[in-house]
């Protein structure tokens, strides 16, 4: 992959995943407006996007499922384990982020951004799975 390819495939990436875990995360805060919901999303698609040029999870994603996991790669077992580290380091600096631009330095950040965390994992690690061949594709 050229390195626009690579640019490309990130920003898709990055607003697919946006898109997705922040329409769960305003889920299950119980709603909001039209406008918190894009606010929100853009604020994701912006932390995930620093966060994918400051820490290299593609290889660590790589590592963990390779060498920790001993998975083989290009196997079903192997995209699992390596979407779940990466998509454990993203949901957390962007779900923290979010938590504490949401609730600030307050006493029940901790527990504000652990109430959705574990679902908002989830919700990320599927439509990691989901969108990884098809936005692969298309950058080839």
């Amino acid at each position: 992959m050229t390195p626009m390819q690579f640019f490309r495939w990130n920003i898709v990436t990055n607003v697919l995943m946006a898109l997705s875990i922040n329409t769960a995360a305003t889920i299950l805060a119980g709603g909001d407006t039209l406008a918190g919901w894009v606010t929100g999303c853009c604020c994701a698609f912006t932390i995930n996007t620093i966060a994918a040029i400051i820490i290299p999870v593609g290889k660590i994603g790589k590592w963990f499922a390779e060498d920790i996991c001993h998975t083989k790669a290009g196997t079903f077992p192997e995209m699992l384990a390596r979407n779940f580290i990466i998509n454990a380091i993203y949901v957390t600096i962007v779900s923290f982020c979010m938590a504490l631009i949401h609730v600030g330095l307050a006493p029940n950040l901790i527990s504000t951004w652990l109430s959705t965390y574990f679902q908002l994992h989830l919700v990320g690690l599927i439509t990691g799975i989901v969108i990884e061949k098809p936005v692969a594709a298309l950058f080839r």
